[in-house]
């Protein structure tokens, strides 16, 4: 099985990464969007540089031929929005949406543009992208989880995670998403 991350920009994108690592899926820090992919330095190292100029770190290449770079027990992640080609393209992977308020969004972006070191988002652009990933959340197939559910740890919901990937035997939500917390992320400044 392969797993798809599809979130609003800054609604836990690495958190639910760090989480499904946790369930025991394996995550290469490769950011998929229609038209290149980006493989983020291992946050461990010293990344932050390399995040100011993420040029550096994409590769140009249409989603068809990157997806198949994930082979099964992966994750990849990224802000995709609802088409029908995307959804043919993410036919076989099992489907987890993140969404976050907008607000909320709006002023994770602020920090992260600061700690990051790059220039500005643009807003509009960025919630026109979160709009376009909330269509997601009505087909079928979908596991949608916010922001809340994993920085709250709201165990019920993660226990719903597991069963929408069938995880056997269940874990103990509440200390995967201790252990998913601890991780380093390239957005920790968030949590």
């Amino acid at each position: 099985m392969k797993v798809f991350v599809l979130s609003q920009p800054k609604a836990g994108t690495y958190l639910c990464a760090n989480i499904l690592q946790e369930l025991g899926f394996k995550f290469n820090q490769l950011h998929f969007s229609e038209k290149k992919y980006e493989r983020y330095p291992d946050p461990n190292g010293k990344y932050r540089a390399k995040l100011q100029y993420p040029h550096n770190l994409q590769t140009r290449m249409p989603l068809e031929e990157s997806l198949e770079l994930l082979k099964d027990n992966d994750v990849g992640v990224g802000h995709l929005g609802f088409t029908q080609k995307n959804e043919a393209l993410l036919s076989d992977f099992k489907k987890i949406v993140l969404t976050r308020p907008k607000g909320e969004i709006l002023e994770s972006l602020q920090r992260w543009t600061e700690f990051s070191r790059r220039p500005p988002a643009n807003i509009e652009h960025t919630l026109a992208r979160c709009e376009a990933v909330t269509k997601w959340i009505e087909r079928p197939g979908i596991f949608h989880m916010t922001f809340d559910d994993m920085r709250n740890v709201n165990v019920e919901r993660i226990n719903q995670l597991q069963d929408f990937l069938r995880i056997k035997p269940k874990l103990d939500s509440k200390e995967v998403c201790r252990k998913a917390k601890s991780k380093p992320s390239i957005t920790k400044i968030i949590l």
